[in-house]
């Protein structure tokens, strides 16, 4: 049995698998003519998960061995092949023994203990730590243990690149270059990356991603500003933080799976909306988070846009490194809404 580059999402697998120069028929997928890497017996990739799989203990209140390979550590591409795929390499590591894989495990408490950024604490708690007890020195965070991580999910943006800023018209009148730039000091409000008072120029990949981030209305005028970086800066990709692959961090899987369920969480509340009556208080977890990434030098965070699937947004702390170098107006002309019904419990 052979697996293939399309069933994977993880890049580093996926490399491991074109280096193993045979092209052919996935067993798994069904993807014809692409390259292919052997199942069914001890392999380079068979060993990475089983290592993998090492890290876990076993506990009668934990969850499935599969579901958390799956779920936890992204490298799979689609449910249904990484279903078999898992059992399949569950049926070489531990040969007739392979429904072993339907066992229910968890990471070993004195792993998350010992290398989870907040000291065995979830990100909840250090959420209402930073909150309610003790905002600027919190004693859960491990500065050096999270710095290790940022430089798997850095990500350089080269000199010449074009960001875009969008800003809705309070008059009859849009913006011109000179106002597209970072809120002057008085009216720097608080956000998830910035603290209230402190300057950071909020853009995104493409220009529909930037009227969709400030939530123009239907028949809305809005001004769309065109930045280009004038140097090569790095950045940090949160969204990227539970994407690590096992293959970069081969030497410390251990360290990495307790930090899964957090770095998850991270990068979902960075790119939670925000909404109208959230309370300032609710940012000040992400801001502790990206002002420590701006102390390490690091230009700016991205992380993923929940209002435009797929596309990305990047605070850059220091705005003099783009350059506004046009703006145009637009009017916004029809909007589709997505909705789910909510049960409220009484």
């Amino acid at each position: 049995m052979n697996c293939c580059t399309e069933c994977f999402r993880d890049a580093q697998i996926r490399a491991m698998i074109t280096a193993n120069n045979q092209i052919g028929e996935c067993s798994f997928c069904g993807s014809k003519n692409v390259p292919i890497y052997p199942v069914d017996k001890q392999t380079d990739l068979s060993d990475l998960i089983s290592e993998v799989i090492n890290i876990y203990e076993k506990f009668d209140a934990g969850e499935p061995l599969f579901q958390l390979l799956i779920h936890d550590w992204n490298i799979f591409n689609t449910q249904s092949c990484a279903n078999n795929l898992v059992e399949a390499f569950c049926s070489v590591i531990y040969g007739d023994c392979g429904s072993d894989h339907n066992i229910k495990v968890r990471i070993p408490c004195s792993a998350i203990e010992n290398y989870g950024i907040f000291g065995g604490h979830s990100w909840e708690e250090f959420s209402t730590a930073i909150k309610r007890k003790n905002r600027f020195h919190n004693v859960f965070f491990r500065a050096d243990q999270f710095a290790t991580f940022l430089t798997y999910t850095t990500k350089k943006y080269l000199k010449g690149t074009v960001l875009f800023r969008a800003r809705i018209w309070t008059d009859n009148k849009g913006f011109n270059i000179s106002e597209m730039g970072a809120p002057p000091p008085g009216r720097r409000k608080a956000g998830r990356v910035n603290p209230e008072g402190i300057g950071v120029l909020y853009l995104t990949s493409d220009e529909k991603t930037a009227l969709c981030e400030v939530r123009a209305s239907a028949f809305d005028f809005v001004s769309v500003g065109k930045f280009r970086l004038l140097k090569d800066i790095n950045v940090v990709n949160i969204s990227d933080l539970n994407h690590i692959s096992p293959v970069l961090y081969s030497s410390g899987l251990e360290s990495l799976s307790a930090n899964i369920k957090i770095f998850s969480d991270i990068a979902k509340e960075i790119a939670k909306p925000l909404r109208r009556n959230d309370s300032q208080l609710e940012y000040l977890p992400t801001q502790y988070i990206t002002e420590f990434i701006k102390s390490k030098s690091y230009a700016g965070v991205e992380f993923a846009s929940t209002m435009a699937t797929g596309e990305n947004n990047i605070a850059v702390f220091d705005e003099s490194l783009l350059e506004c170098e046009s703006v145009h107006d637009v009017e916004i002309k029809k909007l589709e809404y997505s909705y789910d019904n909510l049960t409220l419990s009484v």
